[in-house]
């Protein structure tokens, strides 16, 4: 008898232990939840700066369901809520890094209805540190989840801070949407800074190329034609130089989520080194033709960028141009074909004979560029859904509007 109450007493003493420890883990309404970082748990200065004013992460295509989901619609740091008990609760979150940003929350009621919530709040970045990082660091970010005004859990998550020079041309989100973003190239546009306004349309107009920066002003397809090569030739006269030195990510796409990057220099940063890549070189082009009135271009494949401008202010005529040719030598042989151009020009050939007909070969280089993969360039391809084992290649075939990209409020990205 006494071995029967010993045993049903050790049997209650077990039930009131494991009924309390239940109780615990599924307290405060049963919240469990999990933080979450975008982009890879990395976070890309270029990114959150040049996309401040725009929708595009998490817009209408992305997998979200507007009545689970809080806060801000580009938000890189939030948090994944699960209801056990689906039952209603007022949630606030929490977030704190002081190395980037100012503490930052957001506070929601939560009517219970599902059993997955994601909350992001609106991150007060500190926007002059975010601009001059120069190489990548691992910050600690604090995440503080209160269910009622009672602090449920605080949990910490290690996030890399990528350098403002790279930029993401392709996001494939943890649920599997593959993000085409090859546009950030375009954030590196800055028509703004100050050397080009300050210090090279000064040096454009010394050359004598041209009387006056007019853009399109003139509507004469010539005038606009000399006045990229004004660019062109103080850019020559500067030491600027191709320099293949590049660093990315180009990761296959067999994990998820997955940020490809590439190290890209600002313009100013071209101009000081006087290097420039495929991206480097276009990028600095079309800060200036932009500055001038002059609409350009980015285009985009696989292993190369290059310039594209149009003609006229109509859009109607386009004209390519190989900037990796800029610094470069070639012979007189080689020169001399840059004649058989429709757009060549007499009298600029005798000024600046060996500067213009590089010029004229890098137009000629970067219009047969442009033909060879004129088929695969695509038209929109802002969100595409990811087969099993997809090839993001094909994604990179793009050409970019400045202008466009300008109006739809991306910023450019500002260095000293």
């Amino acid at each position: 008898m006494k071995n029967t109450l010993l045993i049903l007493f050790n049997l209650l003493f077990l039930n009131n232990l494991l009924t309390a420890q239940v109780a615990k883990a599924d307290d405060s309404n049963g919240v469990f939840w999990k933080p979450i970082v975008e982009m890879d748990d990395k976070l890309y200065p270029s990114y959150v700066l040049a996309n401040v004013n725009r929708n595009y992460l998490k817009d209408n295509d992305t997998p979200q369901d507007k009545k689970t989901y809080f806060g801000d619609s580009e938000g890189q740091f939030g948090i994944e809520i699960t209801y056990l008990k689906l039952g209603p609760a007022n949630v606030k979150l929490v977030i704190e890094c002081p190395k980037i940003m100012e503490t930052s929350s957001f506070s929601v009621y939560l009517n219970g209805k599902s059993s997955k919530y994601q909350i992001f709040p609106e991150i007060a970045y500190k926007w002059d540190v975010l601009t001059n990082i120069a190489q990548p660091f691992p910050v600690n970010v604090n995440y503080y989840v209160y269910v009622n005004d009672v602090l449920k859990e605080k949990q910490t998550k290690i996030v890399t801070v990528r350098s403002i020079n790279d930029c993401p041309f392709i996001f494939i989100h943890r649920q599997k949407v593959i993000h085409d973003m090859n546009f950030m190239y375009a954030a590196y546009v800055n028509e703004n800074h100050p050397v080009i306004t300050n210090q090279l349309m000064p040096e454009i107009m010394r050359t004598g190329i041209v009387n006056s920066i007019t853009g399109y002003q003139t509507n004469d397809r010539m005038e606009v034609l000399r006045q990229v090569f004004a660019v062109w030739n103080v850019l020559r006269q500067r030491g600027v130089k191709y320099s293949s030195l590049v660093s990315s990510n180009n990761e296959p796409a067999q994990k998820y989520p997955l940020v490809v990057h590439q190290f890209v220099r600002r313009p100013s940063e071209s101009l000081a080194s006087q290097q420039a890549n495929c991206v480097d070189g276009t990028v600095l082009f079309a800060s200036i033709l932009y500055r001038m009135g002059i609409h350009p271009l980015i285009v985009t494949t696989p292993n190369h960028c290059w310039l594209g401008f149009y003609t006229n202010a109509q859009h109607t005529d386009t004209m390519f141009l190989e900037t990796t040719m800029m610094g470069s030598s070639f012979s007189a042989d080689q020169l001399e074909t840059a004649k058989g151009l429709d757009v060549y020009s007499l009298i600029l050939d005798r000024l600046y004979p060996d500067s213009y007909k590089t010029f004229l070969l890098a137009v000629k280089v970067g219009f047969s560029n442009y033909s060879k993969d004129k088929s695969k360039f695509l038209v929109d391809s802002k969100v595409k859904f990811l087969p099993e084992n997809a090839d993001i290649e094909p994604l990179q075939y793009q050409i970019f509007e400045i202008e466009r990209y300008r109006r739809e409020g991306l910023l450019p990205i500002i260095s000293n």
